[in-house]
């Protein structure tokens, strides 16, 4: 005989489906035990879908759940089974479409639930030198530091060698984020070591839940401890592992490095890299390296302390190398000043506005476009990269 599902998850089935369509009704029916409540954790329904993309439900209570089924668009996409927690992975290729994720609890009984949620698409077309849109992450701040975030299209003028341009807006929610966090665990850093690593855990928790976090370490060579991770426990651990310094610094070397770890063009690609700055063992030059972030399109920060700060050379060069895309350098003289120097720059991730344009010149010649972003408030200070090269259409 076939088992017929318990009520209690059949009516919760029918609340999750046709609650708005039904006015509340007042019942006698004796009180029972609380029905099962199917929650979509992951994705966030504010966060395009694209590459992998981790899929988290909860059932609770959990009793007697066999597995959770998600679906994309009405297509299977992953499956997760019991015991909870309730999450598996997808490959979301690279639609740009808006998609709707349905998600099914099933139980032991034959009952189930249903959640549906609709996750919002994404500009086909990003900041890409290599496509015909370009995208400008810009940052707005008043003479006293502070972010100005109430800002619309027409408050801003956009200029490519000079020509005005036509831009188009983008919300900051439809661009996701892809930052690479670089630590410098040479010998000079042994004393910076316990709060770098406090440091650098609070920033990454504080980021947002959709982000891409790589995390790397250096000192004459390269290590990566974390690529594409999501999952903040995981960078936790990562953090964690950082071996004890020794070994001189190679800083262009790591940068490089973290440049090439970035993997979704259609992503705001960030650096963050720290640093005593004192680098005397890169096989990377300068130019090589400047060449590079102006094609990788990332936006870098540098922190650096201890000799590297002092070095008039160190500075400016790190000063050119953050300019050109539109990031900056910070020098700071105690560690303990890193927590505030990384909450700045969190802030400014946070504070980002996005403009989108179609170059008016047509060429494709590989020549460097200046980019100058203001607004008519001369009051206001703006960072913008500095521009990009026009590379030839693959």
């Amino acid at each position: 005989m076939e088992q017929r599902p318990r009520r209690s998850w059949v009516l919760a089935g029918c609340l999750a489906l046709c609650w708005p369509l039904a006015g509340s009704q007042p019942s006698n029916a004796p009180a029972q035990e609380a029905d099962p409540v199917l929650t979509i954790v992951e994705p966030d329904p504010q966060t395009p879908l694209a590459g992998i993309v981790r899929m988290r439900a909860e059932v609770v209570p959990a009793v007697d759940v066999e597995r959770v089924e998600f679906y994309v668009n009405g297509v299977p996409a992953c499956t997760a089974p019991a015991p909870a927690p309730f999450a598996c992975s997808w490959d979301a290729g690279d639609s740009s479409e808006p998609r709707i994720v349905r998600v099914v609890a099933r139980f032991g009984s034959g009952g189930r639930l249903v959640r549906s949620m609709r996750a919002r698409g994404r500009p086909a077309a990003l900041f890409s030198a290599g496509t015909d849109v370009i995208l400008v992450p810009v940052v707005v701040q008043d003479r006293r530091g502070r972010f100005v975030d109430d800002l619309a299209l027409e408050d801003f003028e956009l200029f490519e060698d000079g020509v005005r341009q036509d831009a188009s807006f983008f919300e900051a929610a439809n661009i996701p984020l892809d930052l690479v966090l670089a630590v410098d665990f040479s010998a000079s850093m042994t004393a910076a070591m316990g709060p770098l690593r406090f440091a650098a855990r609070h920033f990454l928790r504080e980021l947002p839940e959709a982000a891409r976090l790589g995390l790397i370490a250096f000192n004459d060579r390269t290590y990566v401890l974390a690529r594409e991770e999501q999952n903040r426990a995981a960078l936790t651990d990562a953090i964690d592992a950082l071996p004890a310094p020794f070994g001189g610094t190679a800083l262009l070397d790591a940068m490089n490095y973290a440049l090439d770890l970035h993997g979704d063009e259609q992503a705001h690609r960030v650096v963050v890299l720290f640093s005593d700055g004192d680098d005397r063992h890169s096989f990377s030059a300068v130019d090589s390296v400047e060449e590079r972030i102006r094609a990788s399109q990332a936006t870098v920060y540098v922190v650096t302390m201890g000799r590297g700060r002092e070095m008039e050379r160190v500075r400016e060069l790190l000063g050119r190398l953050t300019r050109v895309s539109g990031g900056r350098s910070f020098s700071i003289e105690r560690i303990g000043e890193l927590d505030g120097v990384l909450a700045h720059i969190r802030d400014r991730l946070q504070n980002r506005y996005f403009l989108a344009y179609q170059s008016s010149n047509p060429a494709r010649d590989g020549t460097w476009r200046r980019i100058e972003v203001r607004t008519p408030d001369r009051r206001h200070v703006v960072t913008a990269r500095e521009g990009y090269a026009a590379e030839p259409r693959s």
